[in-house]
């Protein structure tokens, strides 16, 4: 279900004080706000909810400070906050360089299949991949959401935003968790990451390079919530997704062979699922 796109611009004696566009497609939600220094609060009865909901917040413009019950989190530059939208918050906004702070809001309801990824109410997330694609949705959403969506959106997106969330915050549990298992998921995740050209990257190689057996390499994913084969495959479309942005001029056949896909129409197709878009009209 789509509702249109909607404007909202607030002046105070012909000076501007906010803007706020939003729309709801499915049970997805994307604000995009610009607002001017302050503090805002949720109310108890908005988190009183008993819907499983996150929200993802990345400021484009100044900084914010998201305030929950164990603590403050910064959100600005690569740093996205991702927290339960049922927990008490406050958000102190601070201004750009035009006296204004520019945030994108992403909600996400009916999140079942979200739990266990977010640890306690929130997390913090370096990511500059996932700030862009986040970014890059909502504008598109708010640009297109009062034509045929449809046309442009797969409706699988919302998962991929899912799954995108649950390997970055896997990858940060790895870093932050100081055991021998956790140690080797993240140096498996690095070995990938450098290796995501190499058409032959699979169980077989990573157990051989880090001497494990590939039933071991398995539970290790299974256990994140993401297994193994979708991993690779989030890499090499994401590796493939920033080539495209950053190269006009180079064939698309061949940025998905330099990404580790053997097959053109393979990659066409898993990448229109993951982000909802052609790599034609990525370039």
């Amino acid at each position: 279900m789509l509702v249109g796109v909607d404007r909202c611009e607030f002046m105070l004696d012909d000076e501007f004080r906010a803007a706020i566009d939003w729309i709801k497609y499915n049970d997805m939600r994307v604000c995009n706000m610009v607002l001017p220094p302050g503090r805002l609060l949720r109310e108890a009865a908005q988190a009183a909810s008993k819907t499983p909901c996150i929200v993802m917040v990345a400021a484009q413009n100044g900084a914010m400070r998201l305030t929950l019950e164990h603590g403050p989190l910064d959100v600005g530059g690569e740093r996205i906050v991702v927290f339960d939208a049922r927990a008490l918050s406050s958000i102190d906004l601070m201004a750009g360089e035009d006296g204004r702070c520019t945030f994108q809001w992403l909600e996400l309801s009916s999140m079942t299949d979200f739990a266990g990824a977010l640890k306690g109410e929130a997390a913090s997330i370096e990511s500059v991949s996932l700030r862009e694609y986040m970014q890059f949705f909502s504008r598109f959403l708010l640009k297109y959401g009062n034509s045929h969506i449809s046309d442009y959106v797969d409706v699988s997106i919302r998962q991929n935003i899912v799954e995108m969330l649950k390997t970055f915050l896997r990858d940060q549990t790895a870093r932050s968790d100081g055991g021998n298992k956790a140690r080797l998921a993240n140096d498996i995740i690095e070995y990938i990451k450098k290796n995501i050209d190499n058409h032959d990257l699979g169980a077989g190689r990573i157990a051989r390079q880090f001497n494990i057996s590939q039933r071991k390499l398995y539970k290790i994913f299974e256990e994140s919530g993401l297994s193994l084969r979708d991993t690779i495959l989030h890499y090499r479309l994401e590796a493939a997704r920033k080539e495209l942005a950053s190269s006009s001029e180079k064939k698309i056949i061949n940025i998905a062979f330099d990404s580790g896909f053997n097959d053109v129409s393979t990659f066409y197709r898993n990448f229109k699922r993951k982000y909802g878009y052609s790599p034609r009209s990525s370039q």
